[in-house]
This record gives structure tokens, sequence and C-alpha cells, in this order.
């Protein structure tokens, strides 16, 4: 009998190695199971990556805003012993003069703020005093230049400790300075200003106005800085939907805050400003409802955008702020 013979002499067929089809399609339904689950939690964590990243951009907008604003409003009024004459519409109609602060309260839409002081914080732009008794508003002839641009261009403060004038240089070189007639800032002023004792104080001015730009990208609104010179105005921090601005005021002279208000009408009793900034992420988010919340005086948005947003909220101490 041959081995392939059965028992009674007959033959054995052998059964091919392999799946049936109902064991291969439920292979394959086991297979899509388990790649469906893993592209489930790819997506989920894909989105949440995303998602997270957003956040942490908003949240460093949000920071690099506050230490902009914040650092010029606690200078504000530095260095300036009385009002500055200013030219007429640099910030407002009808107003000519500046001691530290102008605000502008807007309750359907992003407050603005105008900060003036004496800028000797840099060491790389530092005060000088004029050397030679100033003869005219023209020129001044002071111990250095160094920290002015040769071209101008540049707001100037000079003071003797009582009263202070706002110039803007046309050329710096030679130890003097040049302030053009063409420039507005350069006219009208009749202080003489001489060597002292004390000297008078020669340093560049930082006269800034903070504002939200939502017309230039309308989907991305930016915290901009107008250095009030001519200047063109530059982004501070992107995607800042809001920024609100209240005064705390001194209203009876005991150095504690007594009265809150958007719009103070001395300036002199301002002693705190409370900053409040809203962020939003830079793209909305399919699925997301949200509406931008009321923040100072401006109500609350109508209806949800998709946008994340952030708020923060500081009051910042105001030590220069005069009359």
């Amino acid at each position: 009998m041959s081995p392939s013979d059965g028992p009674r002499g007959g033959s054995v067929r052998q059964s091919p190695a392999g799946f049936t089809l109902v064991e291969v399609m439920a292979a394959l339904a086991i297979l899509a199971i388990a790649l469906t689950a893993v592209f489930a939690t790819f997506t989920s964590q894909q989105k949440s990556f995303t998602v997270q990243n957003r956040v942490a951009e908003m949240q460093q907008n949000l920071r690099q805003a506050v230490e902009h604003v914040t650092r010029d409003i606690r200078m504000a009024g530095y260095g300036l012993p009385d009002n500055v004459t200013i030219p007429n519409n640099v910030v407002a109609a009808g107003v000519t003069s500046i001691r530290s602060l102008y605000t502008m309260d807007n309750t359907t839409g992003p407050d603005q703020i105008c900060i003036l002081y004496l800028f000797d914080m840099d060491a790389n732009q530092p005060p000088t005093v004029n050397s030679v008794a100033m003869t005219g508003t023209g020129s001044v002839n002071v111990a250095s230049t160094t920290g002015f641009l040769a071209a101008g261009g540049e707001l100037v403060l000079i003071t003797d400790g009582l009263t202070a004038d706002l110039f803007k240089t046309t050329a710096a070189a030679g130890g003097v300075l040049t302030f053009g007639w063409g420039s507005p800032y350069n006219t009208g002023h009749v202080k003489l200003y001489g060597i002292g004792p004390p000297a008078s104080t020669v340093a560049k001015a930082r006269f800034v106005r903070y504002y939200i730009d939502s017309t230039t990208d309308a989907a991305h609104p930016t915290l901009m800085v107008d250095r009030m010179g001519g200047d063109t105005p530059q982004p501070v921090a992107d995607d800042i939907e809001d920024l609100q601005l209240t005064y705390g005021l001194d209203t009876n002279a005991d150095g504690m805050v007594d009265t809150w208000t958007p719009t103070p009408a001395n300036l002199s009793q301002v002693r705190q400003i409370r900053l409040q900034l809203l962020a939003r992420t830079r793209f909305p988010e399919t699925g997301w409802r949200e509406t931008r919340p009321a923040l100072g005086n401006r109500a609350a948005g109508a209806t949800a955008d998709g946008y994340r947003r952030r708020v923060i909220d500081v009051a910042i101490d105001v030590r220069n702020s005069g009359g």
C-alpha cells in the first residue's frame, strides 16, 4: 500500500493551506475598525495640538502687548515739570498741550491713549545738556549728539526743570541739534534755555499713541504704536481685539485711589490706570462658539464667531501724572 493510499487502498486528498472568505472579511473588518480608531486618535491629537499652539501664541501676544503699554504708562510725565506745547490736531482737534497723558475713551470700540515723557532709559540714547545758552528755536548746542540720528526726524524735549519744550530734529552733528522750521513742533516757542546752573536737559521724547488697527486687516486686529512724530505706526502685538482703559483718581489728595472713571477730567488726580486687553486666536475654530465679551465700558459682541479669547487685566501705578 502506498503512503498516499487510504486504509482501504483509496487515495487521500490534502486540503490546501489558506483562509476562507469569511475569515478574510472578518480580518478586514477588524483592521478597518483599528485604523478608524487610530485615525480618530490622530485627528483628535492634531486638533488639540493646533488649538494649544494657537492659544499659546495668543497668550504670548498678550504678554508682549502688556509689557509695552505698561512700561510707557508707568513713565508717563517723567521729566516734565509742566504742560508741553504740541501742534493742534496731533492728538485731537483743539488740543495744543499735554502733560503726561491724553485719554480717548470709546464705548463702541477700543480705547486709545497718548503718552509723553522724557526718554533717558537707554544707554544708547542718553540725555545731554545744552553747552551754550539757547539763543533761538532753530538749534541748540549740546554736550554730545551721541544717540541722536544725524538725519534728524526725532522728537526732543528741552527742560530747565521749570518748563519744557518739544521739538523735532532735522539734523544732529558737530554738537548741534537743528530744528528746521518745516515741522509744526518747531514753531511758537519763546523760551530760551540757558546753561544753568543747572544746565537745561536735552533728551529724546517718548511721545506715543496706542490704538487697535482693525481696518488694515479686519481678520487680524493689531495693537499699534504711533510715535507721533510723523513716522509710520508700527505693530506691537497681533490679534489684539480690544483695548480698554479706566483711570483711578485720588480726588481728596489722601494718596489713595477713591474713584474710577474712563473719562478723567483732571489728569493730575490719576494715580492708577486699569489696562484691559483682549486677544483672540489667529484663526476661528470650527464648532467653537464664543462671543466677544464685554470689556470696560464696551458692550459684548452680538454673535459667536469661532475665535477663542483671553483677557488680561492689570492695574498700573502712574507716578508722574502732573497737572
